[in-house]
């Protein structure tokens, strides 16, 4: 237990790299808010959220403005129990899910430190320990290399991020790709919902033939009605990313036979008992799971993911993190990537120890 004395907020853009080539975006730094919860004892516990318009709707000046709704609110208030914590979050503002997602972390994370317990302790109960994440292929001109070098180091899933060039060049490098890893590492290909409804259609008739093991939202998340004549089309199975936000979407995307799986973000749920729960509905459906953080995203999160994912009840899809693609991080005890799998650091809560200089470096 402990009562919250204050809450501070960074708004950071780490260094990437190379820069990501998505489908409508090009990605040359990130941009997260984090937020750093003081108890009256002194002790700290911390949450990230990235800013995305396209994901959330939510800035970073608009998280900003929220959290510090929020703080009004929540400073002073005694937390009693993690089951407390959710529920004083998700009252005290309406909407505004990663801003929600990173005071509800960072809130854990302290309370999980006082109970000397660590974030997947408090959470859940552990069903894994090995967390295989997937490398990111994004359009380099050596990306086949690249990723058989990455295979070679252990990692058995790969994204190939499409759109940014024609369907034919991006279906032929998916052929390549598959042709080059085998066929015992899990391939996908991710539209980040930059097709049109045409060109989603021609991608997803011509899809089949390369080998891939999903195909992930080729269209606007709204567009529930494309996304089902896309899996009519094709055999390989369809995620859906950017349409997923509730438990209410997953099932409308299930009832209306619009994706075979998913890939759930914090941000996008604001909550871990909600992403908790949509996960027990998508076990309970058949429903394929993926948990991913946001391009760029710090250790903070990627701890938080990997965290979650030791719990979780499903987890066919893997992780996806963002750690490996940074120039420079902000914790003092960095987390590592080996045989393609997250290791989360031990200790107390998410296990990080942040580096207040070097957030003060990216500051923004």
């Amino acid at each position: 237990m402990f009562k919250i004395k204050d809450i501070k907020i960074y708004n950071i853009g780490l260094p990437l790299r190379q820069t990501i080539h998505m489908s409508n975006i090009t990605i040359e730094r990130s941009n997260s808010i984090l937020v750093r919860v003081k108890s009256s004892d002194g002790d700290f516990g911390w949450g990230e959220a990235a800013a995305s318009l396209s994901m959330t709707g939510e800035s970073s000046v608009g998280m900003i403005q929220a959290i510090n709704y929020m703080k009004e609110i929540l400073v002073g208030v005694e937390i009693q129990s993690y089951e407390s914590i959710s529920n004083l979050v998700q009252t005290s503002i309406y909407g505004n899910a990663a801003a929600k997602s990173s005071i509800e972390a960072a809130l854990i994370d302290l309370f999980a430190r006082t109970q000397k317990k660590s974030f997947s302790e408090i959470i859940g109960k552990i069903k894994r320990s090995d967390l295989p994440i997937i490398w990111r292929i994004a359009g380099s001109e050596n990306e086949i290399e690249e990723a058989k070098k990455k295979r070679d180091e252990g990692f058995k899933a790969f994204k190939i991020k499409v759109g940014a060039k024609t369907i034919k060049e991006d279906l032929q490098r998916a052929e390549r790709l598959r042709v080059a890893l085998g066929n015992e590492v899990q391939l996908t290909a991710d539209g980040n919902a930059g097709y049109n409804r045409k060109s989603a259609l021609l991608f997803c008739s011509l899809i089949d033939k390369a080998g891939l093991d999903y195909m992930e939202q080729p269209v606007n998340g709204y567009d529930i009605k494309t996304m089902k004549a896309c899996n009519e089309l094709m055999s390989t199975a369809l995620s859906a990313d950017e349409g997923i936000h509730s438990l209410e979407d997953l099932s409308i995307h299930k009832d209306m036979n619009a994706a075979e799986g998913a890939s759930l973000k914090l941000i996008k749920f604001g909550s871990i008992k909600n992403l908790l729960g949509a996960i027990d509905f998508m076990k309970d459906n058949n429903m394929h799971v993926n948990i991913s953080g946001k391009a760029g995203d710090s250790s903070i999160s990627a701890a938080c993911i990997g965290h979650i994912s030791k719990v979780v009840n499903k987890l066919d899809w893997f992780s996806n993190v963002s750690i490996q693609y940074l120039a420079d991080d902000i914790i003092l005890n960095p987390m590592s990537i080996r045989d393609g799998k997250l290791m989360i650091n031990p200790g107390l809560g998410l296990g990080v120890e942040v580096d207040e200089e070097k957030i003060e470096k990216y500051a923004i």
